[in-house]
């Protein structure tokens, strides 16, 4: 099975952010999932989301944090994605702000195709140019045509 991101990136799931804090901007990323009605139980998702945290940071460095939780309650993978100009802490495994925010959640049951997403959009934020564009672009759109055709 392959699979392209733009599969599982929508434009109304693309948010700019200033938030202050990493609660603050998953809390963000919450509400565009919620509103494109990709997940029903809003305070299971947040919990699952703060727990995965609590674990261990999904800031794995570069200016990237990639949160992700899989429920029973969601019926398809998504990616929303969260761009802040100037880095947000994220008590990221290298200390450095973060800029690129790629929140994944699916099914619980669909590890393979979680598995296969991840390794797809790893792909395409190791590029440190495409990384670097990425935060200096001010649309949606252009957001979505930089990783939607990876």
């Amino acid at each position: 099975m392959d699979i392209a991101l733009g599969d599982f990136i929508s434009l109304n799931r693309i948010h700019f952010t200033s938030a202050h804090t990493k609660e603050e901007l998953i809390d963000e990323l919450i509400r565009v999932s919620v509103e494109d009605a990709k997940v029903k139980n809003v305070k299971s998702f947040k919990e699952a989301l703060i727990k995965r945290e609590e674990i261990m940071s999904t800031g794995i460095g570069y200016g990237v944090a990639i949160p992700h939780v899989k429920l029973q309650q969601i019926e398809d993978f998504f990616i929303t994605i969260g761009i802040h100009k100037n880095g947000v802490d994220w008590e990221s495994l290298d200390s450095n702000p973060v800029h690129l925010v790629f929140l994944i959640a699916g099914p619980a049951q669909k590890q393979e195709q979680y598995l296969r997403i991840l390794a797809r959009l790893t792909m395409a934020i190791k590029n440190p140019e495409r990384r670097e564009k990425a935060t200096g672009l001010s649309t949606k759109y252009e957001i979505y045509k930089l990783f939607s055709a990876f």
